[in-house]
C-alpha cells in the first residue's frame, strides 16, 4: 500500500527539467571562501575546546581538594538535613490528629525548617571533625 502511494505521488509530480550549469568563477570563489572560513571556525573551536578542557580539569582538582578537606562538614550537613526533615515532618503529621489536620498544612514548611536546622547542626559538628583545635 505504501509503495503504491509513493508511486502515485511520484507520477503526479511534474517532471523537473535538467538544468545543470557549471558554476561561474565568482561562485567558485564564494564556495572556496565559505569552506576556508568554515575551516578557520572549526580550528578556533578546537582551540577553545582544549582550553575549556584544561580549565575543567583544574576545577575538578580544586573541587576535589575542597571536598576532601571538608568531607565531614559536607556529610554532616547532608545527614543532618535528612534527620531534621524526618523529625520535623513526622512531628507535623503526628500533631495533625489532635489538631484536626491543621498542622498537616504546615508539614512542608516544617520539613524545610527541620532540614535547614539539621543541616546547620550536622555541618557544625562535621566542621569540628575537619578542623580540630590543637
Amino acid at each position: 500500500m505504501r509503495t503504491m502511494l509513493l508511486a502515485l505521488i511520484a507520477l503526479a509530480l511534474p517532471p523537473a527539467p535538467a538544468q545543470a550549469q557549471a558554476p561561474t568563477s565568482d561562485q567558485k570563489a564564494a564556495i572556496h571562501d565559505f569552506f576556508r572560513d568554515l575551516e578557520m571556525l572549526t580550528d578556533r573551536l578546537a582551540d577553545q575546546a582544549d582550553e575549556f578542557s584544561h580549565h575543567a580539569r583544574e576545577a575538578i582538582i580544586a573541587g576535589g581538594a575542597l571536598v576532601a578537606q571538608n568531607r565531614n562538614t559536607i556529610s554532616g550537613g547532608a545527614l543532618g538535613c535528612a534527620a531534621g526533615a524526618v523529625v520535623a515532618g513526622s512531628s507535623a503529621v503526628l500533631l495533625s490528629a489532635p489538631s484536626a489536620g491543621a498542622s498537616a498544612a504546615v508539614a512542608p514548611d516544617a520539613v524545610a525548617a527541620g532540614c535547614a536546622l539539621g543541616a546547620l547542626t550536622g555541618a557544625g559538628l562535621g566542621w569540628e571533625l575537619d578542623h580540630p583545635r590543637d
